[in-house]
């Protein structure tokens, strides 16, 4: 497990909330030095933790992790599912085909 990544991860859920340390703690029932901690890498949060700061967010424990395993194949596919979701068939398409286009730029760009 990359607990910096986790902690990037939940930094950035926290942010994209536009809430503080000191909301995200009370709303999880945590310290503020504990997700301090947490944010930084420089402790291991507990799953108990995780649960709580996942519903705090509003966010999955899976989005938390995503993407800390090495060659996790299956990182940021939560996301992309949640830009989809609300998508017509029409911009999925659109979506698709600039995706795939992207991917082949950077490839041949590598």
């Amino acid at each position: 497990m990359d607990y910096q990544q986790i902690g990037r991860q939940i930094r950035a859920a926290r942010l994209r909330r536009k809430m503080t340390q000191a909301q995200l703690a009370e709303a999880a029932d945590l310290s503020v030095p504990y997700i301090s901690h947490v944010e930084r890498g420089k402790k291991r949060v507990s799953l108990d933790a995780l649960l709580r700061i996942s519903r705090a967010l509003d966010v999955t424990v899976d989005q938390l992790l995503s993407g800390t395993q090495p060659q996790d194949r299956n990182a940021y596919l939560p996301e992309i599912g949640e830009l989809f979701e609300d998508c017509t068939l029409r911009e999925r398409r659109i979506l698709r085909d600039v995706a795939a286009a992207v991917k082949e730029s950077l490839r041949e760009n590598t």
